[in-house]
């Protein structure tokens, strides 16, 4: 769609999948300032913060550009920390979004046909459920555990 995407996570091992899907950038932020690591890329004019963790969206407020704007459509228990420097001289903002209404789900689903996009699903046969929960609930899960109705031959 013509960004120039900037992905953020902990740990060097997701850089790979971040690129396979469509990042032109990763910045691990184990190993350094990942707000400054935008500025370095010339400053973010949005971040779409997924996170749970709120401490991470406020860890990366300082890499907006003048006029950016988070965007959070994760949900952490703490409130995220935001500099009043940060609001009145960069002119940046935040703001929230829910996400997964019919109409979204509509939207998404029409673009993926459009574009031809395939979900990445791990896949388990019924009988193997608890096993596919464990894989889910342990955090080992790629993306979706999708339980299938084919019977073992």
């Amino acid at each position: 769609m013509g960004f120039k995407v900037v992905a953020i996570a902990r740990g060097d091992e997701k850089e790979q999948l971040a690129k396979k899907l469509g990042a032109h950038h990763y910045i691990d932020s184990n190993i350094g300032d990942p707000a400054a690591a935008l500025k370095a890329l010339g400053g973010a004019k949005v971040i779409l913060a997924t996170a749970s963790d709120s401490k991470a969206m406020s860890a990366i407020m300082g890499g907006l550009a003048t006029r950016g704007r988070m965007i959070v459509v994760g949900a952490g228990a703490e409130a995220i920390q935001v500099s009043p420097f940060q609001l009145l001289f960069s002119s940046v903002g935040i703001e929230g979004a829910l996400t997964g209404t019919p109409i979204d789900n509509e939207d998404t689903l029409g673009f993926s046909l459009l574009k031809g996009i395939k979900p990445m699903i791990e896949t388990f046969p019924l009988e193997k459920a608890e096993e596919g929960y464990r894989k889910m609930m342990s955090n080992k899960a790629r993306f979706r555990i999708v339980l299938t109705m084919e019977t073992s031959a």
